[in-house]
């Protein structure tokens, strides 16, 4: 299927996508890795929860106890990662999104609390998650994913494609907006559609260049296909 392959090589923009590192919801695979999959999906929803779409008044870094969770978090993905390249111990893809979700969560708060800042002129004086009713809904759509993408029912298998599409190209949009309203200044009069396109823009650039480089250093594409019912080959 035509969307199925369109994704695939949007994830190769970004990801090794080796076959057994691959998230399945039954013999579908996702077109990024397990980790790539976790911090994207993580990054992305607690800042939407936590920024896009409500607490846009609260731009005070988070309470101590979150930030070092959070620092916690990064850690552990650092851990998993290093322990299992060096050859250590072996990781599982479970394991991989966890630890990728703990470090998109971990870097979500400190995140939400500067689009609130730079883009919606959010008061500093007011922390992001120091409220138990925010604590409450980023612990309800976080939980929503991880049991999404750690149960992966094979009916759900589109809702986890298009939720991981959305946040990896979410995650990317918000970086560049933040870059956007540092770089122009004069932040803090709410999201712009200029703005907001410019951030668009250079998402697509960053993701095309990469791509390229990707297929110039690998030499060649990616494997096909991620979205197909038969596993991509080795």
């Amino acid at each position: 299927m035509w969307w199925d392959s369109w994704l695939w090589e949007l994830g190769f923009a970004i990801c090794h996508q080796r076959p057994e590192r691959l998230l399945r919801f039954g013999e579908r695979a996702l077109f990024v890795c397990s980790r790539d999959t976790g911090l994207f999906v993580s990054f992305f929803t607690l800042v939407l929860v936590l920024s896009l779409l409500r607490g846009r008044d609260r731009a005070g870094m988070p309470p101590w106890p979150l930030m070092a969770v959070g620092a916690a978090g990064i850690l552990f993905m650092v851990w998993d990662g290093f322990t299992s390249y060096l050859g250590w111990r072996e990781s599982t893809n479970a394991l991989r999104f966890l630890s990728g979700f703990a470090a998109g969560a971990g870097m979500a708060f400190p995140g939400a609390a500067l689009v609130n800042r730079e883009v919606f002129a959010g008061d500093r004086s007011r922390k992001v998650g120091s409220r138990p009713v925010d604590l409450a809904a980023a612990g309800l759509a976080g939980g929503a994913a991880v049991l999404l993408y750690l149960w992966r029912p094979s009916p759900f298998f589109r809702l986890g494609q298009l939720w991981l599409l959305a946040s990896m190209l979410g995650t990317f949009w918000v970086l560049n907006l933040l870059l956007v309203y540092l770089v122009a200044g004069k932040g803090g009069g709410g999201l712009t559609a200029g703005r907001a396109a410019m951030a668009a823009l250079l998402t697509v650039l960053e993701l095309a260049g990469s791509y390229w480089l990707h297929r110039l250093f690998s030499a060649g594409g990616p494997a096909p296909v991620a979205g197909s019912r038969r596993a991509p080959p080795a």
